[in-house]
């Protein structure tokens, strides 16, 4: 009787099964074929539904029949589809096609949120604000200054929550998971240069302030960006910049493949982008800027669970530059603000990006993520900051010189599990980065070689792993902890002159914990605690080991993002950051001087609001106020650190195709000595972009400074001597804020 009972029931097991059908798929953006998560997939009329996980994948199982399915995401038009599933198992890949940013459609809440701890608010400022450049890029995270002092070829300074990150040094930038920042650059530590990125080829973007992150590691003090470029073109394009001053760029982005198989049956796409720009410049003597970037990106669907993404980017430039003058040598009517003291400045740079991408889903519950990249950069810079004051003969004109290759490998495994009622997202990573890096530091007049001061060949590994948990213990609370350890090794080979090697290792263990409690679905509070670090130069590190080569950086938030009705979403935070030292990078010595202790205490606001569906606003309020613990509390204060600062601006996009964005920058005055004896002046800028787009082309117009301010964009306090000189004096030395400038652009798409 039991074995009748049991084969019956078997056999009925058999029968629903066979009666069942189960839909899998990927879901990813029509343009730019990145995963979407979190997208709703639900059946007409009915209760059932399910939603993407955090790559993009969806399963769903239902008696086999006809249905209708809806698929729907924020910022993107919801799409309806009439499936039948016959087979006990089918595949549906799903494209979604963008659409504008509903302020309404925005729920804060940790429930669906595929990266917690990323600044939500700040994301929304991507769809947004107009993109025109790398440098534009940056400019999106609320608070984020920059700066350019030696033409256009050059990395920007970057500023942050009252730091000086100088070219990178506390704030860390990735594109495609590859690090932009370089350990032991041959003009500052962590040199970030964006100018290889190609805007129009950027997908999606994350940003986060402070050390908070896991994942994470050298150089994310005060913030970290991450960049992902696109996966494919929904279409092919040309675009065409021309602007006042001689400015020219070309844009060409081809798919290659047009849906075309290469090497399998299976899913497989590929495009390049090649961009070239000349840049004349306002400066009185020619700056001359050449830069041409490619970017060629080819993925392929290795089976039903593996996916590899393969790229190539290269970039060069060469470029003249004014550099930094003093203020006297206008004052004194011997050059005028556009002039140069040394106009043989400039330089010319190479990168090379090749990255290779492996994401394997195994099953609903485990991921893995494989990366392998190699990086080479080649970089020459001449510079005079002090004009005569050294050599009162030649003058003072530096040669800075790297050849660079690096190699590096990051992993991750990713884990959805439950623990009793509670939701956890485990994740765990593991990689290396070897840098190889020959460097050099020599004298010159107008670019021709003086003599050599020293001649380093640098190997410096990092070691790191890292695990981040992601604990949903109720509905309204989220935990996000993290623990991160990296392992240095310096290995200096002192070439010249003393022909010395010398080596050093450094450990740094870094918790990080984060607390989201929902209050509601549209009000979250926060809180986190993390410590973070920057390293320091090799050489630094080797010559000073009683200095730790990795200094501890503790920060501190708490804040609320929140939504007011259905149209007004918002960010309140105030943070805290304490620095075991604070250094200052010498670029012309490859040295540094330790000012000891620092801390900093600030508050970060930022609101969006869309009271109508073609008008957004956008505001961002930032202060800032940074000491030297170690100093007298008459001579604390931490030089060029931003205090006040404020963006935003309106966009408009209207149905008959015009878009338009104005926007304003503003940063207050903030000290550039210790004792805040001399400061730097204030500025207030106005830049506006309108476009006309059509289905088959784009007109753009862009205007930086529209008021046609006289501002200034770099500058410090410290001695120079002019030629006629007999003494070196102590003066503002600064490279002028572009005037008004207009630029047009014709895009046709095909």
């Amino acid at each position: 009787m039991n074995r009748l009972v049991c084969s019956v029931f078997l056999f009925c097991s058999i029968i629903c099964f066979s009666q069942n059908s189960t839909l899998n798929g990927t879901i990813k953006d029509a343009n730019t074929g990145q995963s979407i998560p979190d997208v709703s997939i639900t059946i007409v009329d009915q209760t059932v539904g399910t939603a993407s996980d955090f790559d993009g994948k969806y399963s769903i199982t239902l008696p086999k029949g006809v249905y209708t399915f809806k698929f729907s995401a924020v910022g993107y038009i919801a799409k309806t589809k009439e499936i039948k599933l016959e087979q006990p198992e089918q595949t549906q890949h799903i494209g979604l096609t963008y659409s504008e940013t509903e302020l309404s459609e925005v729920v804060i809440t940790s429930t669906q949120r595929k990266e917690i701890g990323v600044q939500n608010v700040s994301k929304l400022s991507l769809k947004l604000r107009p993109i025109s450049s790398a440098q534009d890029l940056l400019k999106t995270v609320p608070g984020l200054f920059i700066a350019q002092h030696a033409g256009g070829g050059k990395a920007e300074q970057i500023f942050l929550r009252g730091f000086d990150n100088d070219h990178g040094t506390d704030f860390a930038v990735f594109v495609d998971d590859i690090p932009v920042n370089l350990a032991s650059h041959a003009h500052g530590q962590g040199y970030a240069d964006l100018h290889f990125l190609i805007p129009e080829t950027i997908g999606d973007a994350n940003y986060y302030k402070g050390p908070h992150e896991a994942s994470i590691g050298n150089f994310a003090v005060s913030g970290a960006a991450q960049y992902t470029t696109k996966s494919r073109l929904d279409r092919n394009l040309i675009k065409v910049e021309y602007g006042q001053y001689d400015f020219v760029r070309a844009l060409g982005m081809f798919n290659l493949l047009d849906k075309k198989n290469f090497l399998t049956k299976n899913y497989e796409n590929a495009y390049i982008a090649i961009e070239g720009t000349y840049n004349k410049s306002f400066f009185e003597s020619d700056q001359n800027l050449r830069r041409l970037n490619s970017l060629a990106k080819y993925t392929i669907e290795l089976n039903k669970k593996s996916i590899l993404t393969t790229s190539l980017s290269t970039f060069h430039s060469n470029w003249n530059a004014s550099g930094q003058i003093p203020q006297r040598a206008i004052d004194q009517g011997i050059i005028d603000r556009f002039e140069a003291i040394d106009d043989s400045e400039g330089g010319d740079t190479e990168r090379i990006h090749l990255n290779l991408q492996l994401d394997s889903k195994l099953s609903e519950k485990w991921a893995l993520k494989n990366q392998l990249y190699y990086l080479s950069n080649k970089y020459n810079l001449y510079s005079n900051f002090t004009f005569f004051q050294n050599d009162p003969i030649n003058g003072d004109m530096i040669h800075q010189n790297e050849d660079r290759n690096v190699l590096g490998y990051q992993g991750k495994a990713i884990l959805k599990s439950t623990l009793g009622n509670m939701s956890s997202t485990t994740e765990f990573g593991a990689g290396f980065q070897y840098t190889n890096n020959d460097v050099s530091l020599n004298t010159a007049v107008r670019r021709n070689f003086l003599a050599n001061i020293n001649d380093f060949s640098i190997n410096e590994t990092n070691y790191s792993a890292y695990v981040k948990e992601l604990l949903k213990v109720t509905n309204q609370f989220t935990i996000l902890a993290g623990l991160r350890g990296d392992y240095f090794t310096f290995d200096v080979n002192e070439v010249s002159p003393s022909g010395t090697k010398s080596n050093e290792s450094s450990f740094r263990l870094s918790p990080k914990l984060s607390l989201f409690y929902d209050v509601t679905k549209n009000f979250q509070l926060y809180a986190k605690a993390s410590t973070g670090y920057h390293s320091n130069y090799a050489q630094s590190a080797v010559d000073q080991p009683q200095i730790d080569p990795l200094p501890k950086a503790i920060g501190y938030d708490l804040g609320t993002e929140f939504k007011i009705g259905k149209d007004f979403i918002a960010n309140i935070a105030g943070w805290y950051t304490r620095s075991d030292a604070e250094y200052v990078f010498v670029t012309d010595g490859f040295e540094f001087e330790n000012k000891g202790r620092s801390e900093r205490i600030g508050a970060d606001v930022s609101f969006r609001y869309q009271p109508l569906s073609f008008l957004w606003f956008d505001t961002d309020v930032n202060y800032s106020y940074g000491t030297l613990l170690d100093e007298p509390e008459e001579a604390n204060k931490i030089p060029s650190a931003p205090r006040l600062t404020s963006t935003g601006g309106a966009t408009v996009r209207l149905i008959n195709g015009i878009k338009g964005s104005l926007r304003y920058r503003y940063l207050a005055e903030r000290p550039l000595v210790e004792d805040e004896s001399v400061d730097a002046d204030a500025y207030f800028l106005l830049d506006a972009v309108v476009s006309y787009t059509r289905p088959s082309y784009e007109i753009g117009l862009s205007i930086d400074n529209i008021l046609d301010q006289e501002w200034v964009e770099a500058v410090f306090y410290d001695s120079s001597r002019l030629q006629n000189e007999p003494q070196p004096v102590d003066d503002f030395h600064f490279t002028p804020g572009n005037p008004f400038l207009a630029k047009l652009s014709f895009t046709y798409f095909f």
